[in-house]
């Protein structure tokens, strides 16, 4: 009996201690790279135009995020120093430039 005691302690210490070895490679969550810059345009009126821009925006901050750092650094929901500047530059274009942060998420899979 107590022998099977001490073959499921090891085994559950190994467990933890492989997820633990997983967890410390994939893990990056907190660590941040240098800003990025995101920019793309939207045709529409009364605020549609600006609104697809600042999607666009985000589409393409998260490809050069991805490009430059990776996949655990593409998620805009976890940037740090999100700063806009969206303008209209004709009467139904709106163009958004976006400067963030990359900061890293937890990779699973």
């Amino acid at each position: 009996m107590t022998f099977k005691i001490g073959v499921a302690i090891l085994v559950g210490l190994s467990v933890v201690g492989s997820a633990t070895t997983a967890d410390a490679r994939w893990n990056r969550r907190g660590e941040c790279r240098p800003a990025m810059e995101g920019a793309a345009t939207g045709k529409g009126v009364f605020g549609l135009g600006s609104a697809r821009a600042r999607e666009a925006a985000i589409s393409n901050w998260e490809e050069a995020a991805e490009s430059r750092y990776g996949r655990a650094f593409s998620n805009f929901d976890r940037a740090a120093g999100v700063r806009w500047d969206c303008a209209k530059n004709a009467l139904i274009t709106a163009k958004c430039v976006v400067i963030a942060r990359p900061c890293a998420a937890r990779i699973s899979g």
